[in-house]
């Protein structure tokens, strides 16, 4: 039996827009009230030493084709939380380190600007390190990643032979362990492109309650769940 630390974990936080057609809320409420669930889920973080890096699939690429009314809400949201994190939010608080994975370049210049911003006033905190998933698709990532790792075997910067499963993790957009959990609300069973590379040995966890209602019993449960199973990695 081989139960290794919990040290990544990830979450795809699904089922905002049912919660709000069932309680009868708007769109921008509902987006409201997710960010700001992901604020409460990295809090009970807080409470797990051993976990050191969280990551959110904050907004797919997918997602990117919604319309501009809710794309615009979306982004006041994104903009008005990318201004706190200066602020003496549990950021900056808790030393947690912000980090952005996706194409960047779907959104305004000014979000690009805030993202680094708040990378660059994150960047020498060590506690935990929370990426959040923007712009983002796994097969867009490693087709992104073929890429980058084509002119580096161009430009001569890199011998080919001597690329593996394990260094190609450079040219992912972001260089971080590969979550051990994963959970997904809502009741759906997929992963929806998330951390498709990352994601080859991750236990999976399904919690049939919307996002918005997840609790810190939840993530607990889960977390005991993950402890109890046996992870083989193939052996």
């Amino acid at each position: 039996m081989i139960c290794l630390e919990l040290n990544s974990i990830a979450f795809i936080p699904d089922g905002n827009r049912r919660y709000a057609k069932l309680g009868g809320i708007n769109l921008l409420q509902s987006y409201q009230l997710g960010t700001n669930k992901a604020h409460e889920v990295i809090d009970w973080l807080l409470k797990y030493p051993q976990i050191k890096v969280g990551t959110f699939y904050t907004l797919s690429l997918e997602n990117m084709n919604r319309t501009k009314l809710e794309l615009h809400a979306l982004f006041k949201i994104f903009e008005r939380e990318l201004n706190k994190v200066s602020e003496g939010s549990s950021f900056d608080v808790n030393e947690i380190r912000l980090k952005f994975i996706g194409r960047r370049n779907m959104f305004p210049q000014k979000l690009q600007d805030k993202m680094a911003d708040a990378e660059k006033f994150t960047e020498n905190f060590s506690n935990k390190t929370i990426n959040l998933a923007l712009g983002y698709n796994g097969q867009a990532e490693i087709v992104d990643a073929a890429k980058k790792l084509a002119i580096d075997a161009k430009e001569n910067k890199v011998d080919l032979d001597s690329v593996n499963e394990k260094n190609f993790g450079k040219y992912l957009y972001g260089d971080f362990p590969s979550p051990d959990l994963l959970i997904r609300t809502s009741g759906t069973q997929r992963l929806s492109g998330f951390l498709t590379y990352q994601s080859a040995y991750s236990e999976l966890y399904f919690l049939d309650k919307y996002w918005p209602e997840m609790n810190e019993a939840d993530l607990t449960t889960a977390v005991r769940d993950y402890y109890e199973r046996q992870r083989r990695f193939g052996k």
